[in-house]
């Protein structure tokens, strides 16, 4: 309660005039002054963070008063303390008792707000950056700390939303003013779809049909290749004026037909390994101690990581996926050359560990910077032997840091790329299972930032008993996965039921 003393209410003094005429008092009648109606004054109520004007509930001694026309509501003063309390949604009620008329007929006071904080994380405690909160009229993103605030809140269902997580609702009384959440990652289990798929109807079909009636729920679809190639008609001006595009599919028919089976779609981009922009960009390329473009053994020239210049024509292609619809783009080749003589290499900035994982980092956030104020998922592949080498192999590729940047980190788990005596093993092939959970063990202990793993995973060289049985070692650590398949050739009985 807070008492407020105002100042003592004066009445004016009653001025009576004579003026010509009887007043119609009779010798012995006294004269009795006019009876004053008691006095009203105004409640007015304020938010204290922006002085607008709220649409309170006001009580005058528990009787709720009623405003008229817009105007504040009106208190009749009996010469007596009046308890006045007032409410609205979404700030902190406010009760005082008002001993004295106010001296301007009117008494104003503003209503705090009720902040809701908390921090939002992941299922481990990490913190989570970027999640959107949601409550009602009112939001707030979380910063790189996973706190958020939110003013002017009101009991209800709050919204937790982020790229690659999964959407959760909490409910909130109203009471605390702390409040703190976790999300969990979002579990996809994919097969790749090369673009030669797509474009054939009838096997574009089965792929979806085969999705509908198996475990898997998303698709990962080429968008630029390894050779540099754009598979769709793009509206990226690069693409189309260095020879880049052969159009197998339309973007947003894929989009379409991929929500028809309430399918998480996945676009795949080439970064590095560009033979096109390469050629028509020399300055952007690697290139050989002679001005030639390095090539690698199979032929492909490459961008120079080092060099920013070379970031953003993946980056455009992303955006423009990103807006007709895919929910994720993973980027792939996001390292520096490989299958080749890196001897013969030269690039803008030194080749040395720090620098390419500098590179390779600087492009990771470019790209992530771009794409999720859009609301689309960041992704990159990754050797697989990273995971478990305390060194970046020549590649720039450094789990730890990158786990910090994207949201998803996707290793090629492939026992058929561990050569003869990995792990002791004569034949890795022989001991996928393995092999498999071995470097997920290794690479889950060295990820430090809010990023998660979805390894991709081999549909050649081992069994179908082999192939379920490292879907179910990844699947049993919490984790999705994406299936390789060269040829988009996959069967119902290497994958789990719905």
């Amino acid at each position: 309660m807070q008492r407020i003393a105002l100042a003592a209410f004066a009445l004016a003094a009653l001025v009576l005039s004579s003026c010509a005429g009887s007043l119609g008092v009779q010798p012995g009648d006294a004269v009795v002054p006019p009876q004053l109606a008691d006095p009203t004054f105004e409640v007015v109520v304020l938010a204290a963070d922006d002085l607008g004007a709220l649409d309170a509930a006001v009580t005058a001694d528990g009787i709720p008063l009623v405003a008229a026309n817009g105007e504040p509501p009106t208190v009749t003063w009996k010469k007596t303390a009046i308890e006045i309390e007032a409410s609205a949604e979404g700030f902190q009620p406010f009760t005082f008792i008002l001993d004295d008329f106010p001296d301007a007929g009117r008494i104003e006071f503003r209503l705090e707000p009720v902040v809701l904080q908390g921090r939002v994380t992941t299922d481990t405690g990490r913190s989570l950056p970027g999640v959107r909160v949601s409550l009602g009229d009112v939001g707030d993103t979380t910063d790189s700390e996973g706190r958020y605030s939110l003013e002017r809140a009101v009991a209800g269902t709050i919204q937790l939303a982020r790229p690659a997580w999964e959407f959760i609702e909490y409910p909130w009384d109203g009471v605390l003013d702390r409040f703190d959440m976790s999300m969990s990652p979002r579990v996809v289990r994919a097969i790749r779809v090369a673009a030669e798929d797509v474009q054939d109807g009838e096997r574009w079909q089965a792929l979806l049909s085969l999705a509908d009636v198996t475990g898997i729920n998303g698709l990962v679809i080429d968008l630029k290749t390894e050779d540099g190639t754009v598979v769709y008609p793009t509206e990226v001006r690069t693409a189309n004026s260095i020879g880049a595009v052969s159009g197998f599919f339309r973007l947003d028919d894929v989009v379409a037909e991929a929500r028809e089976h309430d399918l998480y779609l996945i676009g795949r981009i080439g970064v590095f390994q560009d033979s096109f922009y390469a050629a028509a960009e020399p300055d952007r390329a690697v290139l050989t101690e002679d001005g030639a473009l390095w090539r690698s053994r199979n032929g492909f020239a490459w961008l120079d990581p080092s060099d920013p210049a070379s970031f953003e024509y993946s980056v455009e292609l992303a955006e423009e996926a990103c807006l007709r619809g895919f929910d994720e783009i993973q980027f792939d080749y996001v390292s520096f050359p490989i299958g080749g003589d890196l001897l013969t290499a030269t690039f803008d900035g030194a080749y040395n560990q720090e620098v390419r994982v500098a590179s390779i980092n600087a492009f990771l956030t470019r790209a992530y910077s771009v794409l999720h104020p859009i609301g689309c998922a960041v992704s990159s592949t990754l050797l697989g032997i990273v995971l478990e080498s305390t060194k970046d192999e020549g590649v720039g590729q450094s789990p730890g840091s990158m786990s910090r940047i994207v949201d998803v980190l996707s290793p090629t788990l492939y026992s058929t790329n561990y050569g003869p005596g990995w792990k002791g093993f004569e034949n890795p092939d022989d001991h996928a299972v393995e092999i498999v959970d071995t470097a997920l063990r290794g690479g889950t202990g060295k990820l430090d930032g809010y990023g998660y793993l979805r390894p991709w995973l081999q549909t050649w060289t081992i069994s179908a008993a082999d192939q379920r049985a490292v879907q179910s070692v990844v699947t049993e650590d919490g984790m999705g996965w994406m299936l390789w398949s060269n040829s988009s050739n996959y069967s119902a009985d290497t994958l789990p039921g719905q």
